[in-house]
């Protein structure tokens, strides 16, 4: 039977291991109480919880949201948005069928949740950086690769100056050249990579602008980054592969595609459509 839960709920249950004594309070009574934070003030919501103000803030802000107003907002649209999970765990005793069930809807319920917490800001800021950008690098490694090769190919198709950076060796060269004009893309399901943190924080330090694409919830990666864009997938975060999340994050990149695409023109996705077409006869 599957089980239901609020986006912002799963949000919450994501980051609590991160969040200090003090903002765990608010959070879980966030989690239990929607309804009536809907309708009070962040000083009410500081008496509730016993803490102050900027504890308010800074809790919202842990659990992924811009302030206390962006969490109401949130809770607000999550009374119509509870997700339904259909997606668990496979087992070595399932069945095909069994397994087609669980991993489909894993995938889902990743779809699902990432939409309802998605920043919308977030996305647009994502889009005018690399829209304006000069140069763009990704980097991925591990599975995180595949997406970054995603990414390659469909900026590619815009016309964008992209290239996509497995190679730990190769993100340090390009990191040591990228300048302001430059945009680092980079690719981490936990945010915790080292080699893609260090080679970004190389970038950084040389005025790039660096978009991140992880998990929810801060990470060295996000902690360096310009602008953070997070998947919400009910997998365990230090996965050694991540499965529903990297549908997620295929998602965003295409939703970033599409909504840049309409801003750069047709011409350049005839120009593609043309040549592929001439080769294939």
């Amino acid at each position: 039977m599957p089980r239901e839960e609020s986006a912002v709920a799963f949000r919450i249950r994501s980051v609590m291991p991160e969040l200090s004594k003090s903002e765990a309070v608010v959070a879980d009574y966030v989690s239990n109480n929607p309804e009536k934070v809907i309708n009070l003030s962040v000083s009410a919501l500081a008496d509730l919880c016993g803490v102050s103000e900027p504890t308010i803030i800074r809790a919202c802000r842990n659990m992924g949201y811009s302030g206390y107003q962006a969490l109401k907002v949130a809770l607000i649209q999550g009374q119509s948005a509870t997700i339904a999970y259909a997606g668990e765990e496979v087992t070595e005793t399932d069945s095909m069928q069994d397994t087609i069930t669980k991993v489909f809807g894993a995938a889902a319920d990743a779809i699902a949740l990432t939409r309802n917490n998605l920043n919308v800001r977030d996305m647009e800021r994502a889009a005018e950086a690399l829209l304006r950008a000069k140069r763009i690098y990704i980097f991925g490694v591990g599975g995180s690769a595949a997406v970054a090769s995603d990414v390659q190919h469909k900026f590619s198709r815009l016309g964008f100056n992209v290239t996509a950076y497995a190679d730990l060796n190769l993100q340090a060269i390009v990191a040591a050249y990228a300048g302001k004009d430059d945009v680092v893309f980079a690719i981490s399901h936990s945010g915790s990579s080292k080699v893609v943190v260090d080679n970004t924080n190389i970038a950084k330090s040389n005025g790039a602008t660096v978009i991140s694409l992880s998990s929810t919830g801060k990470s060295p990666l996000t902690e360096i980054a310009d602008i953070s864009l997070f998947t919400d997938a009910n997998e365990t975060r230090y996965r050694i592969v991540a499965l529903s999340s990297r549908i997620a994050e295929l998602t965003i990149i295409d939703t970033l595609y599409s909504f840049m695409s309409f801003r750069t023109g047709s011409k350049e996705n005839l120009k593609i459509e043309k040549a592929i077409e001439h080769q294939m006869y």
